[in-house]
């Protein structure tokens, strides 16, 4: 080679590239048939981890098996023994009842003077997507049906009765254990709230509706935070609003914000909504995810509204222990 001269380039074949095309190509078929794989793999791995979270979430939770089943939409009395007497309830099943379904449990407690049966005729809890129960109340001092903490109840152990009835209706029907709710009337949220102390384990929230809750069993501290409803009418003589001292009962403002101080929730509710007939203000950032509600009703005395039921669902349907 002379100098300056400069050799030229070999240029590639056709075959050559194409036997590097022919490379290329099984290489990225390769990669692609590698990140199917992955793909495949991981969502099969996503299923089994769903699987697997579903049996973890229903350990505990033994395979429904019904021993007591009746006509749907039908109620049902049971008897049993609490301490030296005999008790009754009522279990009334919804409309949809499959004796192989797990369903929520409401129990209600009617108000002083109301029986088991005519808490369920007054009430229209039995609308509910949810197996109901009605506890019998006993017969106080002045001859009516009352609950225990009131100074007219009969003394009797009102809280293990509703202890060894869960224990009775879970023996019996299939009860998602973890979506337990009690709700009361009157002297019956009395009882609603001295549960949320008692039994704050058995419930994943409490409703009370007009609620008398007598010192000092309506002052007790649940030992766990409870998320709980009130209803409250503004213009309620039967159990003021304001609280009366020569009663001993509180004000309802004050008495559902140490509820909530109680389960940790924000100094200040997080919101306050008004409508033409009611205020309800909610405390939210509780432990546990324990909201507390209050609605006061404008202009409204003693009474159990249509729509109680349904303003009750909406938050138990919200909690779950």
């Amino acid at each position: 080679m002379t100098k300056g001269h400069v050799k030229a380039r070999r240029r590639p074949s056709l075959q050559s590239i194409y036997v590097h095309h022919i490379i290329w190509g099984g290489i990225c078929l390769i990669l692609l048939t590698i990140l199917m794989s992955l793909w495949f793999n991981s969502q099969a791995l996503n299923q089994k981890t769903a699987a697997l979270e579903q049996r973890v979430s229903l350990m505990g939770q033994p395979a429904c098996v019904a021993r007591s089943t009746w006509q749907a939409d039908t109620t049902k009395q049971f008897e049993i023994q609490s301490g030296l007497t005999s008790r009754a309830f009522y279990v009334h099943l919804p409309k949809d009842f499959d004796p192989n379904r797990y369903y929520p449990l409401v129990t209600f407690f009617p108000g002083k003077g109301s029986s088991a049966k005519g808490g369920e005729q007054a009430t229209d809890f039995n609308s509910l997507p949810a197996i109901i129960a009605y506890p019998e109340p006993t017969i106080g001092k002045d001859g009516a049906h009352s609950w225990e903490g009131a100074p007219y109840s009969s003394g009797s152990d009102d809280v293990s009765f509703v202890g060894a009835m869960l224990d009775t209706i879970q023996g019996q029907l299939c009860i998602e254990r973890s979506h337990i709710y009690a709700a009361g009337m009157s002297n019956g949220g009395g009882m609603v709230s001295l549960l949320s102390c008692k039994l704050p384990d058995r419930f994943a929230a409490f409703g009370i509706v007009a609620g008398a809750m007598y010192y000092p069993d309506g002052g007790c501290v649940p030992p766990q935070p409870t998320a709980l409803i009130n209803i409250h009418g503004e213009d309620d003589g039967a159990v003021p609003y304001l609280g009366s001292p020569t009663r001993k009962l509180p004000q309802v403002d004050g008495w559902v914000a140490r509820r909530a101080h109680n389960n940790g929730c924000s100094a200040i509710p997080t919101s306050t909504y008004t409508s033409a007939t009611s205020v309800s203000t909610i405390w939210q950032s509780c432990t546990n995810g324990a909201t507390v509600q209050n609605i006061r009703l404008l202009n409204t005395g003693h009474v159990w509204l249509p729509t109680a039921p349904v303003t009750l669902w909406q938050f138990f349907s919200a909690h779950s222990l």
